[in-house]
């Protein structure tokens, strides 16, 4: 009721006309596109999608000093330039939705008009959804913020320190976004409670996409598309709970995950094609944590990848166990592939290749039964042998049966003094006996 009460004095001090003389400076309240309610929320819905909007802290359509939140809605550009929110102690909400171009420029969302040592103090969320984010500048939103979630997004450009010296914050949530370039250190110190990238895609997450941050609570990488993924790309400490699902990674270089946790690990469903020497490695536990409550699970669960070796699964034993409850090599199987991985999966773990006689996973030692051994490795070379020798003997029968029957029906040739011959099966020989002839009749 105070509020309302204060408002109303408020609108009515403006409306006053000014001592001396001149025409009051007009704030984004009197834009054709905004108006601000009796709440002291700034709302800009642009009917006409060649609308822009620019947030300035001072001048002509300024930010009234008293908006408690910014709500854009259609706008063809949204611009922030420097400072616009740093003095507005009211503004507890700034919300973008549906906009084709935005445009935060440094500081332009750095808010912190209270002591930065207070958690008693409040914060602003910061939303954008289904929007395209031109740019989020170096050291753009700074200072008390309790959430920034962004979801269904175009970024085309995070520069370094975009986010950074954050406090208050509790939830980061970057859902179903595409992002084009992202510069290193992106978001860079500062502590959180949750920290989540689920879906979209993103082409290249480089080194140091989060510097120095503290998670409290969960770190979680849900069903993205990643094509290649640097070295150190986090650099976190603190997660509670740490879950990397469902995603499909074309490249995860060594050491990709620098996390220092306090809970167990998930690694489960995700499918990559390339994982390189040591990129589980950075994985490790807090040494409190490790002196109080011991080793914690690394889990390894389900997941399908292309070009990797034993040296890919290579951990932190001193605070870490591995359990490995399902990877699929994608590649065909051999007895080579098992006598390659045998002390892993020898272990315990359960690891399966591609079969071509069946079309289907499976697991390696199931394969080593059915056809490795020194007889069953050259089961083939023996069944050509078989085949060979069979073929022979058949040949070498065929020949002795056709050439006896032929001889059966071999004919006997004469020559007769006539010049005729004759073919015959069997002839008799007459012999006659000739007389002497006498001249006496």
């Amino acid at each position: 009721m105070r509020w309302m009460i204060c408002w109303q004095v408020l609108v009515a001090l403006h409306s006053l006309p000014p001592t001396n003389g001149q025409t009051p400076s007009p704030t984004l309240c009197n834009d054709d596109a905004c108006r601000c309610d009796s709440f002291t929320r700034v709302i800009c819905k642009c009917s006409q999608s060649s609308v822009e909007v620019t947030l300035r802290p001072n001048g002509a359509f300024r930010v009234p000093s008293m908006a408690t939140a910014i709500t854009i809605d259609g706008c063809a550009k949204v611009q922030f330039l420097p400072e616009t929110v740093g003095n507005l102690t009211q503004l507890r909400t700034v919300q973008l939705k549906n906009i084709d171009y935005i445009v935060i420029s440094e500081r332009g969302l750095a808010w912190s008009p209270f002591s930065r040592h207070s958690d008693m103090e409040p914060g602003i969320r910061i939303t954008i959804e289904n929007s395209t984010v031109d740019e989020i500048s170096s050291h753009a939103i700074q200072g008390r913020v309790n959430d920034i979630i962004i979801s269904d997004s175009r970024i085309n450009n995070l520069r370094p320190f975009a986010f950074s010296s954050l406090t208050g914050l509790k939830n980061v949530e970057l859902n179903n976004n595409e992002f084009k370039n992202i510069d290193i250190q992106t978001f860079k110190k500062f502590s959180v409670s949750n920290f989540v990238v689920r879906g979209g895609k993103i082409d290249t997450m480089p080194s140091r996409f989060l510097s120095d941050v503290e998670i409290t609570n969960l770190f979680r990488l849900d069903s993205v598309n990643i094509n290649y993924l640097s070295s150190l790309t986090f650099l976190v400490s603190s997660p509670k709970r740490i879950l990397v699902e469902n995603n499909l990674i074309g490249t995860l270089e060594g050491d990709g995950f620098h996390v220092i946790s306090t809970g167990p690990i998930t690694f489960r469903n995700n499918s990559i094609s390339n994982l390189r020497k040591g990129a589980l490695l950075g994985f490790t536990v807090d040494a409190e944590v490790l002196s109080t409550m011991g080793k914690q699970e690394l889990l390894i669960d389900n997941n399908t990848i292309t070009n990797l070796s034993p040296a890919s699964l290579i951990y932190n034993m001193s605070s870490l166990t591995l359990r490995i409850d399902g990877m699929n090599l994608n590649t065909t199987c051999s007895c080579e592939i098992a006598d390659e991985w045998r002390e892993i999966y020898e272990h315990g773990a359960i690891i399966n290749c591609w079969y071509d006689l069946e079309g289907h996973f499976i697991s390696i030692p199931t394969y080593v039964t059915i056809r490795c051994g020194s007889f069953k490795n050259n089961y083939w070379i023996f069944i050509v042998i078989a085949v060979v020798v069979v073929v022979l003997i058949v040949a070498i029968v065929l020949y002795f049966a056709l050439r006896h029957e032929n001889e059966k029906k071999k004919k006997l040739q004469i020559v007769l003094p006539d010049g005729k011959t004759y073919r015959e099966t069997e002839f008799h020989i007459v012999v006659e006996r000739a007389e002497l002839l006498t001249t006496e009749l």
